[in-house]
């Protein structure tokens, strides 16, 4: 993602990148309830956000683009391991949890039935894994690398999981019989949230080491 342009970037600058990301994944929730059905939704929708010229990326490359990995065909392993090292770095606890939470949902949602609930239900799902790449692009970075990009995708993260929130009360709220689960969510996202903005609070004091 970084470049010779970029490493003059302030969070400021940074955060605009990536609300214009969020707009991208925005859009493409928004489309994929109309086009779910089609045998290629994922470049008719793709065909969507490329046509809106206000969601290019800087330089005009998709590639590094959080969107990009929506349309990659991953193997899903049911059991992963995460080395000590890896552990240790900033946002691998919260990916870890993340994911954890994100199968509970999948494994719910998979028992739904009605669209408005598939549609919400699947709101959801993206919300988790947009949260889960954000951690990625964390954990990536080295302790003292992009020191301004650290914070502004912290923000957004914080931003993502308040929407997340959000969307639990929504979907409880519409469909009463899964109260119990969007409230069991809703409370460890909440405490996901709170050491979010601990390590926040570590970014902007300057203290980015363990």
């Amino acid at each position: 993602m970084p470049g010779p342009l970029k490493d003059y970037w302030t969070e400021f600058d940074w955060e605009a990148e990536l609300k214009k990301d969020d707009a991208r994944i925005c859009t493409y929730m928004q489309e994929l309830p109309r086009y779910i059905d089609l045998p290629s939704e994922d470049a008719v929708i793709m065909k969507h956000i490329q046509d809106k010229t206000e969601l290019v990326p800087f330089g005009g490359d998709y590639k590094n683009s959080s969107l990009a990995g929506l349309f990659e065909n991953t193997d899903y392993e049911e059991d992963i391991t995460f080395s000590e090292e890896w552990q240790k770095r900033d946002g691998s606890d919260f990916y870890i949890v993340l994911g954890r939470l994100s199968k509970l949902w999948a494994q719910y949602f998979a028992s739904l039935g009605g669209r408005g609930e598939t549609v919400g239900g699947m709101r959801i799902l993206c919300f988790y894994g947009k949260l889960m790449a954000r951690c990625a692009d964390i954990i990536d970075m080295e302790e003292d690398e992009y020191p301004a990009l650290r914070v502004a995708i912290m923000k957004r993260l914080l931003a993502d999981v308040n929407l997340l929130l959000g969307e639990f009360r929504l979907f409880g709220s519409k469909f009463p019989a899964s109260r119990a689960k969007t409230d069991f969510h809703f409370e460890h996202v909440i405490v996901l949230r709170e050491k979010m903005l601990t390590l926040l609070e570590k970014y902007r004091s300057g203290k980015n080491e363990k």
